[in-house]
This record gives C-alpha cells, structure tokens and sequence, in this order.
C-alpha cells in the first residue's frame, strides 16, 4: 500500500500549477492542506492518515502553522482538494479568514474547506455555516467518533465532482474560443497549425504534433490523393510539413497516423492520441498525432471528442473557402483560367501598358453542342480536355489560355503571338480521344487589347460580338474587331429593345400579297406577310424576324401573326372571297414547342374559321433543321384539314429522299429560279425539273417572284398551277386587297 507523504510549510514540494485543476486521475494523490498552530494536532493528523487510500487514490498531506503561512503557500501553490483549518490561530477568527481568502481573494471556488476548532463558543457553528462556503465545521474531539475518513471522504467527493464539472465549462469555453480561431484560418496550414496549439492547450501538454490529410484534391495538387499527406506539424515535427507520412524518420508515428486513415478510428495510446477526422464532416481525411507524454482521463477524452467535432467543421469549411477561391479563378473541368481570371488578367495588362501590344482571340468549336447530343457529356468532356491542350501546346507562356463559356476558349498574350488564324489550324488537326480521333472546325474573334481603352468586361464583351459576327458567316470563320462591328451589334441591341415595345404596343401587323391561279385568272390565296413600321419607317422583315428568331420574342410574334390571319380569314368570308387561303410562316423555333399547332388550331376554332382555309408556310431549311419534330407538326395540321407549302424550295439542303418524305400540299419555287426564265437555260431546265417532281409527289406548284407577263406565261404553259409576285400585287392591307380582288375573277 502507498503511503502517504507530508509536507510541511516550506512547500518545497512542487506540483505543476494551473489555473484550472485537471479532473480526478489515480495516478494523483488527494492533496490535503491542514493549516494549525497546534503541533500535537498535526502530528496526530499526520499519523492518523499515514496509508489512507481514499477514492482509489492516496493522500498528501501539506501542513501550514498559521493563517499567513498558509496564506503564502496558497499563493504560489492552488492544488489541494481539502483545506482543514483551525477556527483560532494568531486571531480568534483567523481561520474565517482565510477561508474568506480563499474563495474572495485567490478565487478557489472547487477546493473544499473544512473548518475545525477545539473551542465551538467562538465561532457558532449555525452562523459559519450559513456565512461561509464550507463542506463541514467540525469539533476537534468529535473527528474521532466521526471518523475523520467519512469527513474527507465527503469533501473530496464534492472537490472532486466539482472540478469535474468546472474543468469541462472552461474546456468549452477553450473549445468555442478555438473555435473562433479556426474561422480567421485561411489555409488548410494555418488551421492546421490552430489546431494543434489548442488541442494541446485544452490538454496541458506540449505541442509536439503532426496533422496528416489524404484525398486533398481540393487543395493541394499531388499525384495520388490516397497519399497522405503531413499538412501541418508544431514543435520538434515542425520541418515535416508537406511530406508525405510515410517518410517520417519515426515510423512508429507514421504507422500510427497510417493505422488511424486505413481504419478511420481514432487512437488512445498511454503517451499519444491519434485523432481522426472522417471525410463527411472534414471534406477530406485527417489524421491528428499528439504527444501527450500521459494517458487522457475521462473527462478529458469528452472534451477531446467535442474538440475533434469543431475541429473536423473547421477543416471542412477552409476545404469549402479554398475550393471556392479556385472555383473563382479556374475552370473546374478543365483546370485552366476561367473568364474571371481572364478579366483579372486583362485588367491587369491593361494597368501596365507595356512597348508590346496584346491581343484576345476567342476560339468558339463548331458543332459541339451537337457532338454533345450525338456522343453524350462525358466523350465531350474529354474533347474539351483535349482541345484546351492543343490550343496550350500552340500558345504556350506567356501566352494566357482560358475556357470562358462552355465551348468557348480565349487566348491572351503578345500580338505577335497571337495569331487569330493559327487557333483553327491548331484544331482542325484530329483530337484524339481512346482509339477514337475527331476532327473540328472553330471560328474565330480577335481583339487588340489597345483597340479600345476600356475594361476587360469591354473587351470580352466586344471580343465575343466579334466572334458572333464570325459565327454568322459559317464555320470556320474569323473576324477581327472593328467599330462597324461593334456600331451593328449595338444597333442590333437596341433594335431588340424597340422590338419588345412593339410587340407590347401592337404595333407589327399583316399585309397581303396575292397568289393567282395561272389557269383561271382568279385570286385563290395569299401570304400574310409581317411588317413592323417605326415613325422613321419600315423596318425590314429580313432585319427584325432573324433578331426575333434568336430570341422568344418569336413565340409572341408568331401568336400575333394568327391572331391577324384568323381574323384576316373572317371578313375576307365576309367580302366574298371565302375560298381564299391564307398562308403565314411559322419559323424553325416556333417548332420547339409543341403545343404550337394545338394552339392554332383553338385559335381557329375560337374565331368559328374552317381549318382548310388557313395554310402554313416552312422553308426548306427549317423542315431540314429537325425534320421529325416539324414533319410530325405539320401532318397533324394536314390531318386536321389544313395545307402545307414547302418555302425557297431547291435553295437548301434536302435529298430526295427526304423530298419524298415532306408532307407538303404545295411546293413554292424560290425567284431566283424564276428570275432566270427568258435569260437563264441552266434555270429553266432545274425549273422543269421542280415542276415534274411536284407532279410525282402530288404537290401544286407556286411560283414566287413573277414580274413579269412573260414569266408568268412561261410558267403557265409548263404547269405551274399558282403564281404570286409584283405583276399580280405588291404586299397591301387587307382592305386593300378586298378592294382589288373582292369576288370577281382576275385575268393572269
């Protein structure tokens, strides 16, 4: 059995002070301070506890003669769990005292205090009792009956709880504090760091440790993120920092910092601790070695556990901060510069006008929303991988390459490096991909950084209506900035913008151009044809429907479009001419939805008009552009009575296969074909053909742009069924055309 020490006054026994006791441990005796000026009293004392074993842990006994020896030692030395002191000493109430002392002045608040006196009429023990913060007042000759064990048993006991529960409040209060320090870290190193000089602060050890990570991708670029990595290292580890665990000249510390990743577990060892932090909460795996030197007690493990929780946030959220910070400045897929790195960089060239110009080439791929449809994301993603390395291995340093839209690459750098016709060349070379190689075509928009002097939101902003500008010309085109390309994009803007007060104001409306039976003389149809007049003028329609096109101000146009021709349709009834149709186009992104020829056909069932009179009009192009979504729309408007006429045709792209196919009732022959006849073998003889291949597919013919009698005769004798151009009428208001027409028979 231990026995237990005594220690008088002097207090050369040194016990490591702090300013908060460390909870219970049974490696610790039971610190006892017996403050009496009678010797007899301590000496029993001494011997009375001489082997005491109480709680599972020995006694120390520290003895004191007087209330400011004892005041001295206190001083200097705080951790004792039980003060037995005398009620008269040098004063009457020199225990009260110092028992006031204790809690007021040295604010000892857990440390128990049991008061003993030999003379109870001094001190009542009703009154101490009420006054004081003690655990006991006890007469000297009572301790025998008593039993002065059970009387310290009690005291240590509440000591004991209490310093429990006030070193787990002021660790919490280490922990919130940590806490707050983790947020202003601003690297995975610096919170790092953080984190091992508070772990060892809420434990009272050294701050020897090490903070491995594995599966940083985020942060730190090595080639195998299962390498775990030391990204944070305090003490005598401290030069460690950004090796690799593995080559720690400790290797029984590389194997515990490996055993806690390959079992995400934490480790409790008797002279270190291995914390573990899992990916869900860290963003990544961390693994925490500390050298405690001792084993951890309960109480501390719980605060260690709370800590790692806090910490293992604070990680996640630096995790968070600088993916974000990369995200801002580098284009996640393919890990070069983003467009805000391209602005930044623009900006910044900007600043230091330097003797060489710079240029900007914006490289779009053609097609590639298309490759994406037919192959899927993934194979497109690799062929973005691929083009931004040939495009790196043809511009390389100082030149400055970036992705700024989904298939759109920038290159920034000296002009005479930069040459906006060696991007295609640099891409029309296969793009190999597995066993597989492509090849594309790019268009190209290039801008001298010195043509304007303005920002880099400017310049990008007038690069890429360069780009557009070549993107309109077909693939593989390039244009260079000019101000007439940057006056017509503005202009096209602000066309945009008097196209929606327009709309809103009702102001674009319906004229009609007459189509004649070339047989008969009589008018039997016409084609509403959109006009939109400002106070300056017409606008052309070939100006304004591209803009609306590109835009969905197309879906509110076309609705006004029938809306006009339906009501168009009624007093032309009303004027006699019921059986005339009228045709109105309906363009390719009016197609994209498909409740479009439901609606129209509502709308013609709401205005009381037989579908048979109302036709529609799609170019060839646009039948091509997705032909089962536009030939399935116009079958269901042919079976619900409706007609079909084929626009431009023999100006697009379609086979003959795919002639057959269309579901057209008449076919309109495009004017330049007409524009030859009389003047052009070549054109009358495609125009034969036209004809004959209209009569094979059981389609009538309507010739458009006939100017003249001659024209029209010719088309005539060789079996074109309808004619519409200026020799017949120019596009008139409707009144106009009742006017002209009404129900009479018109000679051709």
């Amino acid at each position: 059995m231990q026995s237990s020490s005594v220690i008088v006054e002097s207090g050369t026994f040194k016990f490591r002070a702090e300013s908060t006791p460390l909870p219970a441990s049974s490696r610790r005796p039971w610190r006892i301070l017996s403050v009496d000026d009678d010797v007899g009293f301590q000496a029993s004392l001494s011997h009375a506890l001489e082997g005491k074993i109480i709680l599972g842990r020995p006694i120390e006994l520290v003895l004191a003669n007087s209330m400011g020896s004892a005041a001295h030692l206190l001083a200097n030395d705080r951790n004792f769990a039980v003060i037995l002191v005398d009620v008269v000493m040098e004063t009457e109430d020199a225990g009260l005292r110092l028992a006031k002392g204790v809690r007021e002045m040295l604010g000892l608040q857990e440390m128990r205090i049991v008061l003993l006196t030999g003379q109870p009429g001094f001190a009542p023990i009703d009154d101490v009792m009420s006054t004081y913060d003690l655990s006991d007042y006890c007469l000297k000759s009572d301790l025998g009956s008593r039993g002065l064990t059970n009387v310290l048993t009690a005291a240590i006991r509440s000591f004991d709880q209490l310093s429990t529960v006030s070193a787990a409040r002021r660790g919490l209060q280490l922990i919130i504090e940590a806490s707050n320090r983790f947020s202003a870290a601003r690297s995975i190193q610096e919170i790092a760091t953080a984190v091992l000089i508070e772990v060892a602060s809420l434990l009272g050890v050294s701050e020897d440790g090490i903070v491995a990570a594995r599966g940083l991708e985020c942060t730190l670029r090595v080639a195998n993120h299962d390498t775990a990595i030391i990204v944070g290292a305090a003490g005598r580890f401290a030069d460690h920092v950004n090796h690799p665990v593995a080559k720690l000249p400790d290797s029984a510390i590389a194997d515990a910092l490996a055993t806690a990743l390959a079992h995400r577990k934490s480790i409790a060892a008797d002279t270190y601790q291995v914390l573990y932090f899992p990916r869900q909460h860290a963003l990544a795996e961390y693994a925490i070695f500390l050298d405690t030197g001792r084993s951890l007690e309960n109480a501390e493990r719980e605060l260690l556990a709370v800590f790692a929780a806090n910490a293992s946030k604070g990680f996640g959220n630096i995790a968070l901060v600088s993916r974000l910070d990369r995200l801002a400045y580098e284009d996640e897929l393919l890990g070069i510069a983003n467009r805000s790195a391209l602005l930044r960089e623009i900006d910044r060239l900007k600043l230091t006008k330097g003797s060489t110009p710079n240029r900007l080439i914006l490289v779009d791929l053609d097609n590639f929303s298309g490759f994406n449809e037919a192959f899927g994301s993934t194979l497109g993603d690799a062929l973005l991988k691929a083009a931004a390395a040939r495009l790196a291995e043809y511009f390389p340093p100082p030149c400055f390459l970036a992705r700024i839209f989904a298939d759109t690459f920038a290159i920034l750098g000296p002009a005479d490096k930069t040459d906006a016709h060696t991007a295609p060349q640099a891409l029309t070379q296969p793009l190999v991909i597995g066993e597989q190689s492509f090849r594309f075509s790019a268009c190209c928009g290039d801008i001298s950084l010195d043509a304007t002097d303005v920002d880099g939101r400017c310049i990008v902003r007038a690069a890429t209506s360069t780009l557009r500008q070549a993107k309109s010309h077909g693939p593989g085109s390039i244009e260079s900035y000019s101000l007439a390309v940057e006056h017509a994009a503005g202009e096209r803007y602000e066309m945009m913008s008097q196209l929606a007060h327009a709309i809103e104001a009702n102001d674009l409306f319906l004229m009609f151009q007459p189509q004649i039976d070339l047989q008969s003389g009589r008018l039997i149809g016409t084609e509403a044809l959109l006009r939109w007049k400002r106070e300056d003028g017409f606008v052309p329609p070939g100006l304004f429907i591209p803009l609306a096109e590109k835009s969905s101000y197309i879906h509110a146009i076309g609705a006004i479009v029938i809306t006009q021709a339906t009501a168009a349709l009624k007093r032309l009834a009303e004027a006699g001419l019921e059986h005339v149709v009228v045709s109105i186009n309906i363009s390719p992104r009016q197609f994209e939805d498909p409740s479009l020829v439901g609606e129209l056909l509502g709308q013609l069932a709401r205005d009381g008009v037989p579908v048979g009179r109302l036709g529609i009009e799609v170019t060839e192009t646009t039948a091509m552009e997705n032909f089962s979504q536009v030939t399935g729309a116009l079958d269901t408007f042919r079976e619900a009575g409706g007609t079909v006429a084929i626009d431009d045709f023999g100006t697009g792209m379609a086979s003959l296969e795919y002639v057959s196919k269309l579901p057209a009732d008449h076919i309109k022959i495009d004017r330049a074909f007409v524009d030859g006849i009389g003047t052009d073998k070549r054109h009358e003889a495609i125009l034969q053909i036209i004809l004959e291949l209209g009569r094979v597919i059981g389609a009538k013919l309507i010739a458009e742009g006939v100017e003249t009698e001659s024209q029209a005769v010719w088309l005539r004798e060789h079996g074109c069924h309808i004619a519409q151009g200026w020799h017949f009428g120019r596009p008139m208001p409707l009144d106009d055309l009742i006017g002209q027409f009404g129900d009479r028979n018109v000679a051709a």
